[in-house]
């Protein structure tokens, strides 16, 4: 009997402890969660991509689905589209109608798996839902989606597995929270929290029959946080994902659902002992448990806890058949630079075409991006920021009359970063000091971090990454001056790095 009983009280002492490990969906147990785990602070680079029903028109941006049904735009952005639709398809083409025409017929997971690990990102990902409503996994919650109808892919699956593969971590972005916003509705039909994103018009042109009422957001607010909440599970439990994106607009959602979701995904992590990243691009999740998430922006200083930011590749998120341009490789690297020197990690979003092309000066400019990684990636992965960000006169500030304000923070001047900024690194006991740029031969530079905060280091040694070169280098009372090498090294016209061993 006392074995029974010893027996018994050992397995309700497991249930309890099991029990107490689980997150509950309150606040205070959520918040244990730590927001940013070591291979999050060490990956530095991740990329996805935006795709889905609005490439087959590529024109304007991934918003298509709403500006085609707004007549008296106002912004500049997307205000075209209204007109542009109606001239080229007319006004009884409706969004879904573009449906059963995304084919993605040259789709491959693997050759855009390939690019993007060559590009040097350590976590890849997909989009999983834009605010439209279509989702790219097979789902039994949204019968719109890219597994049933369009292309009849599981987009999620496929890129998630060709993901694995490789070791990498996996990533999935979405963006629904904004969904029951996105479409316009009729003035005052549904209780919804209120947005000055929305729009509503008396008679609004997007179809009202039921079929359609799940895609187009013609649903109970009720409807929609079950809905929001039931897509994100299904994910969590068929893809599991190392990080899950989120875009603004989550705070609309009523905020149990928030913290189930929240419950839900890490504790599902913790089955698999894993451990997992989400961010909040404003303040629908608590920074306790939530990596801050700015859109193509910088911070003024070094943050005390990483962050993260987001980089077109393309001229918009969604391809843009009429605006074939990309990001210069050069600027990419300096922005990265920027990022990490400050606590940051930096993530890329391609825009692929309908067909399942990424588009030719996208796809050049990861290889430029690559090829700089290849070569410098020590100065960058792994690394932690150092005494001081960097030095140089290029001002980075916030700009007044950015709209998006709220989800981002420094943007102008990130642009114009070069030869004459400096941005650290560090990892263990060697410092990196990136020169956005190549100053020329025999050009002399002052790292001023080492008359300042770092003036009481001592130096070992100091080399150029990439160059064989003996680097002639002293410390001054103004810092330690260095001076480049007489050949520029590969791909250096981007940046180029001091490595500087501590004693």
């Amino acid at each position: 009997m006392k074995n029974k009983i010893a027996l018994l009280l050992i397995l309700v002492l497991t249930a309890t402890c099991y029990a107490q490990e689980k997150f509950e969906p309150e606040w205070e147990n959520l918040n244990q969660h730590k927001a940013s785990p070591e291979w999050f602070a060490d990956a530095k680079l991740g990329v996805y991509f935006h795709w889905g029903v609005y490439n087959v028109p590529a024109n304007g941006n991934e918003w298509y689905g709403r500006f085609m049904y707004e007549s008296d735009r106002v912004k500049t952005w997307g205000k075209d589209v209204y007109d542009y639709h109606t001239k080229t398809y007319g006004r009884d083409v409706n969004y879904h109608d573009f449906i059963p025409q995304w084919k993605a017929e040259k789709f491959s997971a693997k050759r855009w798996v390939d690019m993007f690990e060559n590009m040097g990102a350590k976590f890849i990902g997909t989009i999983a839902e834009h605010h439209d409503g279509f989702s790219l996994w097979e789902s039994e919650v949204n019968p719109w989606n890219s597994f049933d109808k369009g292309p009849k892919i599981d987009v999620v699956k496929q890129i998630g597995d060709e993901v694995k593969k490789r070791n990498l971590k996996f990533m999935t972005t979405f963006h629904h929270g904004f969904h029951m916003h996105f479409y316009p509705k009729k003035e005052n039909s549904f209780l919804r929290p209120v947005s000055m994103h929305a729009v509503t018009y008396a008679n609004p042109e997007v179809p009202q029959e039921d079929e359609y009422r799940i895609l187009y957001g013609n649903t109970t607010y009720k409807e929609e946080c079950d809905i929001w909440l039931g897509k994100l599970n299904e994910v969590i439990d068929a893809y599991s994902p190392d990080y899950i994106w989120m875009y603004f607009a989550q705070g609309y959602i009523q905020e149990d659902y928030r913290k189930q979701f929240l419950a839900n995904y890490f504790n599902k992590a913790k089955e698999q002992n894993k451990e997992v990243v989400i961010n909040t691009k404003g303040s629908f999740f608590p920074t306790d448990l939530a990596v801050v998430n700015l859109e193509r922006a910088t911070v003024i200083d070094i943050a005390p806890e990483v962050w993260v930011t987001d980089f077109q590749l393309g001229s918009s998120w969604g391809y843009n058949k009429d605006k074939r341009t990309a990001l210069d490789p050069k600027k990419a690297i300096r922005i990265l630079a920027e990022v990490v020197s400050k606590n940051g990690v930096m993530i890329l979003a391609a825009a692929p075409m309908a067909e399942g092309i990424i588009p030719e000066e996208q796809a050049k400019a990861m290889e430029g991006i690559g090829a700089w990684l290849q070569l410098y990636g020590e100065s960058i992965y792994k690394t932690r920021p150092f005494v001081a960000y960097g030095q140089g006169p290029t001002e980075l500030k916030r700009n007044p009359e950015d709209e998006w304000n709220d989800y981002g923070a420094i943007k102008a001047g990130l642009y114009d970063l070069n030869s004459a900024d400096i941005r650290y690194t560090i990892k263990d006991k060697t410092v990196y000091a990136i020169q956005l740029g190549w100053p020329g031969e025999n050009t002399e530079t002052v790292l001023t971090v080492f008359a300042n905060k770092a003036k009481d280091m001592d130096i070992k040694s100091v080399s150029v990454l990439g160059s064989k070169q003996k680097i002639e280098w002293k410390k001054t009372a103004e810092g330690l001056l260095v001076t480049s090498p007489r050949k520029i090294p590969a791909e250096a016209e981007a940046a180029f790095v001091y490595k500087i061993t501590l004693k």
